[in-house]
């Protein structure tokens, strides 16, 4: 099962990481950006959240970073994942602000479960931000930014230096000098 789970992780996150030929400044931000919105209260909207964070970014503040790698990351949070790290967003909020006891377990997957039962996604959307942002509130919103700040340096540095030790390794594979590999294979996005 843990070697399923690291050929899986290999796979699907580790393999598009290195064989991007972005810049690895533009990588590690767009997989610190994924990270960051992948763990806050916001499935259902994390790609187009991401998507507009990335426009802001690229057009407004003229700092591009790999919107693939952005998108790629937000689905930490899935439909397997959803329920046991929003709740553990919910317990963590709840501590952290002192506000007393969370909604048990069961409980909370019941509601979960009652908005992604819902025929129209429009109204799926609409009940699961009411759920999350009115009737779990502040805790939630705390729980989510506990991990997700965290989560985002961690994806930056562990990027950063995962991509830069494959150049490297490409380089020197290919009796180039770093810079000169970076020069002729990087691509701008």
């Amino acid at each position: 099962m843990l070697n399923h789970l690291r050929a899986l992780i290999h796979e699907r996150i580790v393999q598009p990481i290195t064989a991007s030929n972005a810049p690895v400044a533009q990588l590690s931000w767009g997989v610190a950006v994924g990270t960051f919105v992948g763990l806050t209260p916001t499935m259902g909207v994390q790609m187009y959240l991401a998507a507009v964070i990335w426009g802001v970014s690229r057009y407004v503040l003229q700092f591009p970073f790999n919107l693939a790698m952005a998108v790629a990351m937000v689905w930490i949070t899935n439909p397997i994942t959803v329920v046991p790290l929003y709740y553990v967003f919910l317990v963590t909020g709840s501590l952290l602000l002192q506000h007393g006891e969370a909604l048990s377990y069961t409980h909370f997957a019941e509601s979960f479960e009652h908005v992604a039962a819902m025929e129209n996604a429009w109204e799926s959307i609409i009940e699961g931000t009411r759920f999350l942002f009115v009737d779990l509130g502040w805790p939630m919103v705390m729980g989510g930014l506990a991990y997700a700040i965290p989560g985002a340096l961690l994806g930056y540095f562990l990027t950063s230096r995962l991509v830069t030790r494959h150049r490297r390794q490409k380089a020197a594979a290919t009796n180039m000098s770093y810079e000169r590999w970076q020069a002729i294979n990087e691509v701008m996005y």
